[in-house]
């Protein structure tokens, strides 16, 4: 049978309080209730791990190895729970985002500085797609995208509205003239993305 976590706690506590009753105060046990859990684990070992006698506790050879061992385990699990609790309060570690380049370039961009000044245990990383993605398959937290969620089990919610326009510089509308009508488009050279992917596409 393994030692529990108990059984370690109330050991290493004897052999730093030097004794069994202080050991019990410190623990807010009954003094009876450490004894046994020495024997307990002494049991457990197969070996005596405290000298006992009316005025002084000592360890044992084996004793000696095997506190300097479980003291230190008990030190990082109480390392491990103190960073665990205050991660809670403290974001931290790697956060990916993936977004259309023109969102990458223009809204998150000028954001990454107060970003971390906010929030500076976390990791940001950028990767700029035009194309639907899985994001678990991409490991992706979040991804900013235009138009309905295809995936019902994804959580999402609006950021900020955009529209799209049709421009021209002045030297083509000076070359092949002003369109009056969408049905006209059909006789001009442009550039534009199609759907549902949004992959650039050139239509002459």
């Amino acid at each position: 049978m393994k030692a529990n976590s108990e059984e370690l706690t109330i050991f290493v506590s004897v052999v730093e309080s030097g004794s069994f009753s202080r050991a019990a105060e410190h623990l807010q046990l009954a003094n009876s209730a450490v004894s046994r859990s020495i024997k307990k684990l002494e049991k457990k070992l197969g070996v005596s791990l405290l000298n006992r006698t009316t005025r002084q506790l000592s360890l044992t050879e084996e004793g000696e190895r095997y506190f300097r061992r479980v003291q230190h385990v008990l030190q990082e699990m109480a390392a491990a729970e103190t960073e665990i609790m205050e991660s809670k309060h403290t974001p931290s570690g790697l956060l990916r985002i993936d977004a259309a380049t023109p969102v990458v370039l223009h809204l998150l961009i000028p954001l990454i500085k107060p970003f971390r000044e906010r929030y500076p245990e976390i990791t940001l990383s950028l990767i700029s797609s035009e194309t639907y993605i899985n994001l678990i398959e991409r490991k992706v937290d979040i991804a900013i995208r235009a138009g309905n969620l295809t995936d019902s089990s994804l959580r999402a919610g609006p950021l900020f509205s955009s529209y799209r326009k049709i421009v021209a510089s002045p030297e083509y509308l000076q070359k092949y003239g002003i369109p009056q009508c969408i049905e006209e488009l059909e006789n001009h050279i442009c550039l534009g993305f199609t759907e549902p992917v949004s992959r650039v596409c050139l239509i002459i």
